[in-house]
């Protein structure tokens, strides 16, 4: 895990990029391939980071990205990576890929999962998976982005998180390493944020009161950011990611939003 100094260091690069105005390459479109906590959430037991990065009017959220960006958010609730591809919602995520890259667009494609994968089988099952996602996704002309799982918002007594996510998010690290993909640490980032802004205001991003995986709309809203400012600093002047200065420097600095 980054130590404090070094996140912070990334988040305010990842301000000054996009406070800079910096132009991006090529046309692009976002794919977004995951489980519940990527997933539109409206409904209880749902509700994750997609609608705070592609934006929503039906839950108000204000995207991360310039107006007109495609962003399809393919993933489901409850999904691992084997039931996302068995029950054929994989097979949707590549049918938007195709489509995007069609028009000639640039299409980077995020993959996160681990909530459930974790109920049922070893990480190196999720990372067996994943990699061949990975693999059908260039196939076609996507670019893969492997994303670590969103932190839950449990805590240990002494405010520290109680992580069980952990061998999963290191599973998707292997997976990126080893494919040559483009890897934001989600899990890491989120937890230092959940942490450094302690148990109270941690809880107050949940879907529901007692539901410590899932966000309501300001949740989204924060963990969108963050999302969009780690890919924003993986692929520095290249994406069409607006600025939200007061929000990417709180997340930076451990501060509460809401």
């Amino acid at each position: 895990m980054l130590s404090s100094s070094k996140w912070a260091l990334l988040y305010l690069s990842a301000l000054v990029g996009i406070a800079q105005g910096s132009p991006y390459a090529s046309p692009t479109s976002f794919v977004l391939v995951g489980d519940s906590t990527t997933a539109n959430g409206t409904t209880p037991n749902s509700g994750g980071w997609g609608n705070g990065f592609c934006g929503s009017t039906l839950t108000g959220n204000i995207a991360s990205l310039v107006e007109g960006t495609p962003c399809v958010n393919t993933a489901h609730n409850g999904a691992t990576t084997g039931s996302f591809v068995a029950d054929g919602f994989f097979a949707i995520s590549l049918a938007a890929i195709k489509g995007e890259v069609a028009k000639g667009r640039r299409t980077l494609v995020t993959i996160q999962f681990g909530h459930n994968d974790m109920k049922i089988a070893p990480p190196e099952s999720m990372g067996t998976n994943m990699t061949a996602m990975v693999k059908q996704i260039r196939a076609i002309g996507g670019e893969p982005v492997i994303v670590t799982s969103l932190t839950r918002r449990s805590f240990n007594a002494n405010g520290t998180v109680a992580d069980q996510l952990g061998p999963w998010a290191d599973e998707a690290i292997l997976i990126a390493q080893q494919q040559g993909a483009h890897l934001l640490d989600l899990h890491a980032a989120s937890i230092k944020y959940v942490e450094a802004i302690g148990p109270d205001a941690a809880h107050r991003l949940n879907r529901l009161p007692d539901d410590n995986t899932h966000l309501n709309v300001n949740g989204t809203t924060v963990f969108g950011r963050m999302l969009a400012d780690l890919i924003n600093a993986s692929f520095p002047s290249q994406l069409p990611v607006i600025p939200n200065p007061t929000l990417t420097s709180n997340i930076a600095r451990g501060i509460a939003s809401f």
